[in-house]
């Protein structure tokens, strides 16, 4: 496994850095390398989750057997016209030993209900046609069906796939190389002298370096287990309990996969299926992640004051002396930053970046051995890593399939508008339940990828912006990592903190209810997005900010002192006013707070 993820990296960051080589030819080598990550490091059976056995050697053996059928036969495939030349007895097989083994590694890295649901979607497509009514069909064959998911890019092969290999792979490799070269313990240096002396100071830390860290790795179960080793002890150590420490990494790190300047593998898909660049929406949906951080803050600060929790003990270090000791983990990321944002080449940035990094890593270090052998091991990380992305993108690509050719998508769409024809809010609330009801047990990619196909369609046709549309299903995609009952960051927490996973995204998702209601706020006031001239920008980022502080005291409680009952519900009714997309609950939610400050202030 070794070998292949190492292998894997280099080929990736190959192509990245401006290394041409045929599209097919490449995905289908990064699918069996993520094929044979996924059956050699889970077997999906509780009484034994890892290790490696003869079946899964020879699952492994079967992947690179069938790539090897593609690759050979390249030429032939690349020539032939899709949906209309007949295939081979030997294309049906490896095509079908393809799609079994997409759906093995599926119930082994992400779980039996995801694989269940494409095999769901499969039997649709070739049996839908026995349906009546408007889920019907046209009558598909096996092999018209496995061409489609095969040999075209609408299925296995397409944007999904490429997206996790040609884009997701290469921010991957570069946060596993930052964080071998003590990029995760400068975040946490760095965010400790920002905020770590403050009241609740630890907290505040795994905010803030969650935050940094998150930005780069745009994973949240990855943030958790690289920032959460840290701040969930250092908060149970200073008094918070345990599920309380769990839940503020959990909400924080979730929040690092809406931030850019890296931001999640959803936001690459979103510009791929969107066809807007990727420096747009990362611009864009910069001063929502911010929003959305403000309020899991000041939710901190409030939990901090009301229990009387002091700082961060370890904070010793001021901001200058970190910087002084790692600033040379700026560089990499200022790189990409300006390559991200100004010339739009988010690959090529993530390439720069790696290579930079790598090359600091071996003149600061001076000893080459071991700067290979740590570069060596942020490979194999960046493989084991992206193995779940990939298996997930690529199981997405055979539910994207079915759908377009059973136009099941439409369909749905259709049924969202017989269910609210012009009733924008009943069509994001619908929206919403589908993308947290996919996220229950799905990687996030795999949820965009199904709601923005099934769902987003019927809200953009109701006037939405594209780019606030499937902003939309991005976040509350996202949002899922900390949904009850199922939320794999809490999870994730909960194996550090020692605390039960149900609580932990309980109190996660009432630390972070920004996160659920941002999405309706820029859907309706674009202004959030960037999007309108200068003066409804700062009107929308006053009143929305409002809006939040009001939230966030409402529910944690503290606003300066303690609030009672009556004070809670007040700023519960503000905030939930000035974040409402009309003229005149704006006005009143604005009335509400300043007279309720007001009073505040008299006593």
């Amino acid at each position: 496994m070794a070998a292949t993820g190492a292998g894997l990296s280099g080929f990736l960051l190959a192509l990245a850095l401006g290394w041409e080589a045929d599209r097919t030819v490449s995905l289908f080598v990064f699918l069996a390398a993520v094929l044979t990550i996924g059956f050699l490091t889970v077997t999906g059976n509780p009484a034994r989750p890892t290790g490696r056995s003869l079946p899964s050697w020879g699952l492994v053996l079967a992947a690179w057997g069938a790539t090897a059928w593609f690759l050979v036969h390249a030429e032939a495939h690349a020539l032939r016209w899709p949906m209309v030349s007949p295939l081979s007895p030997g294309d049906m097989i490896a095509a079908s030993l393809l799609v079994a083994l997409v759906l093995e590694a599926t119930r082994r890295t992400i779980g039996l209900a995801l694989a269940l649901l494409v095999l769901l979607f499969l039997a649709y497509a070739l049996f839908g046609h026995r349906l009546e009514g408007a889920f019907a069909h046209r009558p598909l064959g096996v092999a018209e069906i496995l061409d489609h998911l095969v040999f075209t890019t609408n299925g296995l092969v397409g944007p999904a796939l490429a997206v996790a290999a040609f884009l997701v792979y290469v921010f991957v490799l570069f946060g596993a190389v930052l964080d071998r070269s003590g990029g995760g313990d400068f975040f946490f240096d760095l965010a400790a002298a920002l905020v770590g002396r403050q009241a609740g100071g630890p907290a505040k830390v795994a905010v803030v370096s969650s935050a940094l860290y998150g930005t780069i790795s745009g994973s949240p179960t990855a943030d958790v287990v690289t920032t959460g080793a840290l701040t969930i002890p250092m908060m149970k150590r200073l008094g918070y309990r345990p599920a309380y420490a769990g839940a503020v990494e959990a909400a924080a790190s979730t929040g690092g996969a809406l931030l850019p300047p890296v931001m999640g593998s959803a936001v690459f898909l979103m510009s791929d299926f969107t066809n807007i660049p990727y420096a747009e929406i990362a611009l864009s949906a910069a001063l929502a992640g911010m929003l959305y951080f403000v309020a899991v803050f000041l939710a901190v600060h409030a939990r901090a004051a009301l229990d009387g929790l002091g700082a961060f003990d370890g904070a010793t270090m001021r901001v200058g002396a970190v910087l002084r000791a790692g600033w040379w983990h700026l560089v990499p990321i200022a790189a990409l930053v300006w390559l991200v944002l100004s010339a739009d080449r988010p690959v090529y940035g993530a390439g720069l970046a790696v290579a930079i990094a790598a090359a600091i890593l071996l003149v600061r270090t001076r000893a080459p051995v071991r700067s290979a052998l740590l570069l060596l091991g942020a490979a194999i990380e960046a493989a084991r890593r992206a193995a779940p992305v990939g298996i997930a993108c690529a199981v997405a690509g055979l539910v994207v399939g079915s759908l377009t050719i059973t136009d099941l998508a439409g369909k749905f769409s259709s049924l969202l508008f017989s269910f609210a024809p012009d009733l924008l809010p009943v069509v994001m609330l619908i929206t919403a339940g589908v993308t947290l009801l996919l996220g229950m047990g799905m990687p996030t990619p795999a949820v965009y990828v199904l709601a923005a196909v099934l769902a987003a369609p019927a809200m953009i046709s109701l006037g939405v912006p594209v780019l606030a549309a499937h902003l939309f299903v991005v976040y509350f995609a996202s949002m899922s990592a900390i949904t009850p009952p199922v939320a794999v960051a809490a999870f994730a927490a909960a194996s550090i903190a020692g605390a039960d996973p149900f609580r932990i995204a309980t109190i996660a998702s009432r630390l972070a209810v920004v996160g659920f209601v941002l999405p309706f706020c820029f859907v309706w006031r674009p202004a959030l997005l960037l999007i309108g001239d200068p003066l409804a920008i700062v009107q929308a980022i006053a009143v929305t900010l409002a809006g939040v502080v009001a939230l966030a005291a409402a529910l944690e409680g503290w606003l300066a002192r303690r609030l009672g009952a009556l004070d809670r519900l007040l700023l519960g009714l503000a905030g939930a006013a000035l974040v409402a997309p009309i003229a005149w609950a704006d006005i009143a939610g604005a009335g509400l707070l300043a007279g309720w400050l007001l009073v505040a202030r008299r006593r």
